[in-house]
Protein backbone atom coordinates (compact mmCIF):
# COMPACT_ATOMS: atom_id res chain seq x y z
CA UNK A 1 0.00 0.00 0.00
CA UNK A 2 1.42 3.37 -0.98
CA UNK A 3 1.71 5.99 1.74
CA UNK A 4 3.41 9.31 1.87
CA UNK A 5 5.63 11.23 4.20
CA UNK A 6 6.33 14.94 4.30
CA UNK A 7 9.97 15.95 4.46
CA UNK A 8 11.96 19.17 4.51
CA UNK A 9 15.28 19.32 2.65
CA UNK A 10 17.69 21.98 1.50
CA UNK A 11 17.05 24.01 -1.65
CA UNK A 12 18.33 22.69 -4.98
CA UNK A 13 20.18 24.76 -7.56
CA UNK A 14 17.85 26.33 -10.18
CA UNK A 15 20.09 25.00 -12.98
CA UNK A 16 18.83 21.45 -12.34
CA UNK A 17 15.33 22.44 -13.36
CA UNK A 18 16.49 24.55 -16.28
CA UNK A 19 17.90 21.32 -17.73
CA UNK A 20 14.60 19.53 -17.19
CA UNK A 21 12.64 22.30 -18.93
CA UNK A 22 14.70 21.82 -22.09
CA UNK A 23 14.38 18.02 -22.21
CA UNK A 24 11.72 15.72 -23.66
CA UNK A 25 9.21 14.27 -21.21
CA UNK A 26 8.75 10.50 -21.11
CA UNK A 27 5.72 8.85 -19.43
CA UNK A 28 6.62 6.09 -17.00
CA UNK A 29 5.77 2.47 -17.81
CA UNK A 30 2.17 1.55 -17.10
CA UNK A 31 1.02 5.17 -16.88
CA UNK A 32 -1.68 4.70 -19.53
CA UNK A 33 -3.61 2.15 -17.51
CA UNK A 34 -3.22 4.27 -14.39
CA UNK A 35 -4.66 7.33 -16.12
CA UNK A 36 -7.65 5.41 -17.46
CA UNK A 37 -8.59 3.88 -14.10
CA UNK A 38 -7.99 6.79 -11.71
CA UNK A 39 -8.27 10.08 -13.58
CA UNK A 40 -11.59 11.01 -11.98
CA UNK A 41 -9.65 11.44 -8.75
CA UNK A 42 -8.04 14.56 -10.20
CA UNK A 43 -11.37 16.37 -9.96
CA UNK A 44 -12.76 14.87 -6.76
CA UNK A 45 -16.07 16.58 -5.90
CA UNK A 46 -15.17 19.38 -8.30
CA UNK A 47 -17.83 22.09 -8.70
CA UNK A 48 -18.60 23.95 -11.91
CA UNK A 49 -16.11 26.78 -12.21
CA UNK A 50 -17.38 30.25 -11.41
CA UNK A 51 -14.04 32.06 -11.44
CA UNK A 52 -13.77 34.66 -14.22
CA UNK A 53 -10.15 33.78 -15.01
CA UNK A 54 -11.05 30.10 -15.30
CA UNK A 55 -13.94 30.81 -17.65
CA UNK A 56 -11.80 33.11 -19.80
CA UNK A 57 -9.20 30.35 -20.11
CA UNK A 58 -11.92 27.86 -21.08
CA UNK A 59 -12.60 29.98 -24.17
CA UNK A 60 -8.94 30.45 -25.04
CA UNK A 61 -7.66 27.18 -26.49
CA UNK A 62 -4.83 28.87 -28.41
CA UNK A 63 -2.94 29.82 -25.24
CA UNK A 64 -0.64 27.35 -23.50
CA UNK A 65 -2.96 25.05 -21.62
CA UNK A 66 -5.57 26.85 -19.50
CA UNK A 67 -3.49 30.01 -19.11
CA UNK A 68 -4.64 33.04 -21.08
CA UNK A 69 -2.24 35.01 -23.24
CA UNK A 70 -1.73 37.55 -20.43
CA UNK A 71 -0.96 34.96 -17.73
CA UNK A 72 2.47 33.39 -17.10
CA UNK A 73 2.46 29.59 -17.44
CA UNK A 74 3.94 28.10 -14.28
CA UNK A 75 3.11 24.50 -15.31
CA UNK A 76 0.99 22.86 -17.99
CA UNK A 77 0.52 19.42 -19.51
CA UNK A 78 -2.06 17.15 -21.11
CA UNK A 79 -3.00 13.68 -19.84
CA UNK A 80 -3.74 10.67 -22.03
CA UNK A 81 -7.45 11.51 -21.85
CA UNK A 82 -6.59 14.87 -23.49
CA UNK A 83 -7.65 16.74 -20.37
CA UNK A 84 -5.23 19.51 -19.45
CA UNK A 85 -3.69 20.49 -16.12
CA UNK A 86 -2.31 24.03 -15.86
CA UNK A 87 -1.01 26.27 -13.09
CA UNK A 88 -1.27 29.91 -14.14
CA UNK A 89 0.05 33.10 -12.57
CA UNK A 90 -2.43 35.85 -11.71
CA UNK A 91 -2.20 39.41 -10.43
CA UNK A 92 -5.05 41.36 -8.84
CA UNK A 93 -5.74 45.08 -9.11
CA UNK A 94 -3.51 45.77 -6.11
CA UNK A 95 -0.58 43.95 -7.71
CA UNK A 96 -0.77 40.87 -5.45
CA UNK A 97 0.40 37.74 -7.27
CA UNK A 98 -0.95 34.20 -6.88
CA UNK A 99 -1.00 30.85 -8.67
CA UNK A 100 -4.18 29.07 -9.78
CA UNK A 101 -4.65 25.38 -10.66
CA UNK A 102 -7.03 24.54 -13.53
CA UNK A 103 -8.10 21.13 -14.84
CA UNK A 104 -10.39 19.85 -17.59
CA UNK A 105 -10.97 19.57 -21.32
CA UNK A 106 -9.91 22.69 -23.19
CA UNK A 107 -12.81 24.41 -24.94
CA UNK A 108 -15.22 23.46 -22.14
CA UNK A 109 -15.70 24.82 -18.62
CA UNK A 110 -12.88 23.59 -16.35
CA UNK A 111 -13.78 20.78 -13.97
CA UNK A 112 -11.69 22.19 -11.15
CA UNK A 113 -10.28 25.68 -10.50
CA UNK A 114 -8.32 26.31 -7.28
CA UNK A 115 -8.34 28.64 -5.55
CA UNK A 116 -11.59 30.00 -6.95
CA UNK A 117 -10.76 33.54 -5.82
CA UNK A 118 -7.46 35.35 -5.40
CA UNK A 119 -6.19 36.12 -1.92
CA UNK A 120 -6.92 32.79 -0.21
CA UNK A 121 -5.96 29.10 -0.28
CA UNK A 122 -2.62 29.76 -1.97
CA UNK A 123 -0.71 27.00 -3.73
CA UNK A 124 2.50 25.85 -2.03
CA UNK A 125 5.79 25.41 -3.88
CA UNK A 126 8.35 22.86 -2.67
CA UNK A 127 11.55 21.40 -4.10
CA UNK A 128 14.10 18.77 -3.16
CA UNK A 129 17.44 17.67 -4.67
CA UNK A 130 18.13 14.09 -5.74
CA UNK A 131 21.48 12.57 -6.71
CA UNK A 132 22.00 13.96 -10.21
CA UNK A 133 18.52 15.51 -10.35
CA UNK A 134 15.69 16.89 -8.27
CA UNK A 135 11.95 17.46 -8.03
CA UNK A 136 9.63 20.46 -7.77
CA UNK A 137 6.00 20.38 -6.62
CA UNK A 138 3.05 22.76 -6.52
CA UNK A 139 0.36 21.53 -4.14
CA UNK A 140 -2.94 22.42 -2.47
CA UNK A 141 -5.58 20.64 -0.40
CA UNK A 142 -9.37 20.56 -0.52
CA UNK A 143 -10.62 18.93 2.65
CA UNK A 144 -8.68 15.68 3.04
CA UNK A 145 -7.71 15.53 -0.67
CA UNK A 146 -4.29 16.87 -1.68
CA UNK A 147 -3.21 17.61 -5.25
CA UNK A 148 0.48 17.98 -6.16
CA UNK A 149 1.70 18.64 -9.69
CA UNK A 150 5.37 17.78 -10.10
CA UNK A 151 8.37 18.02 -12.40
CA UNK A 152 10.96 15.35 -11.59
CA UNK A 153 14.45 14.56 -12.88
CA UNK A 154 16.09 11.29 -11.79
CA UNK A 155 19.56 10.02 -12.59
CA UNK A 156 19.41 6.57 -14.22
CA UNK A 157 23.12 5.78 -14.65
CA UNK A 158 25.65 5.68 -11.81
CA UNK A 159 28.63 4.21 -13.65
CA UNK A 160 31.85 6.14 -13.25
CA UNK A 161 32.96 8.31 -16.18
CA UNK A 162 29.61 7.87 -17.96
CA UNK A 163 26.71 10.33 -18.44
CA UNK A 164 23.91 10.41 -15.84
CA UNK A 165 21.23 9.79 -18.48
CA UNK A 166 18.57 11.68 -16.45
CA UNK A 167 14.91 10.75 -16.81
CA UNK A 168 12.37 13.60 -16.75
CA UNK A 169 8.77 13.03 -15.66
CA UNK A 170 5.91 15.47 -15.10
CA UNK A 171 2.47 14.74 -13.70
CA UNK A 172 0.12 15.01 -10.74
CA UNK A 173 -0.24 13.04 -7.52
CA UNK A 174 -3.60 12.89 -5.76
CA UNK A 175 -3.80 11.83 -2.12
CA UNK A 176 -6.74 11.25 0.19
CA UNK A 177 -5.44 11.67 3.69
CA UNK A 178 -2.12 9.79 3.63
CA UNK A 179 -3.20 7.37 0.91
CA UNK A 180 -2.01 7.79 -2.68
CA UNK A 181 -5.12 7.74 -4.88
CA UNK A 182 -3.34 8.23 -8.19
CA UNK A 183 -0.12 9.33 -9.84
CA UNK A 184 -0.97 10.55 -13.35
CA UNK A 185 1.85 11.14 -15.82
CA UNK A 186 1.74 13.78 -18.55
CA UNK A 187 1.31 12.17 -21.95
CA UNK A 188 1.93 14.95 -24.50
CA UNK A 189 5.36 16.02 -25.80
CA UNK A 190 4.75 19.74 -25.21
CA UNK A 191 4.88 19.68 -21.42
CA UNK A 192 5.71 22.95 -19.67
CA UNK A 193 7.58 21.79 -16.52
CA UNK A 194 7.30 23.79 -13.32
CA UNK A 195 9.08 27.08 -13.88
CA UNK A 196 11.45 27.65 -10.95
CA UNK A 197 11.36 31.44 -11.03
CA UNK A 198 7.60 31.74 -11.58
CA UNK A 199 6.82 29.24 -8.84
CA UNK A 200 8.92 31.28 -6.42
CA UNK A 201 7.14 34.45 -7.51
CA UNK A 202 3.50 33.30 -7.52
CA UNK A 203 3.25 30.53 -4.89
CA UNK A 204 4.14 30.19 -1.21
CA UNK A 205 7.53 28.49 -0.85
CA UNK A 206 7.82 25.78 1.81
CA UNK A 207 10.10 22.79 1.28
CA UNK A 208 8.54 21.27 4.40
CA UNK A 209 5.43 20.62 2.28
CA UNK A 210 7.28 18.30 -0.12
CA UNK A 211 5.41 15.02 -0.65
CA UNK A 212 7.56 11.90 -1.01
CA UNK A 213 5.77 8.70 -2.09
CA UNK A 214 6.98 5.65 -0.17
CA UNK A 215 6.12 2.22 1.07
Amino acid sequence: MNRTKVIGLASVMPIIFSIAACSAQTPVDGADALVESTENAVAVDSPAATDDAGQDAAKNTTATGWCSASEPVIFSCQLKSRKTISVCGREDGAGAKSAQYRFGMLGKSPELVWPEAAGKDALTYARVPYSGGGEQQLSFSRGDVTYAVYSRMIRTNFKADEPNYPEMTDGIMVLKGNEMVSDLVCADPDVVPIDYDLAEEYANHSDEAFIMPGE
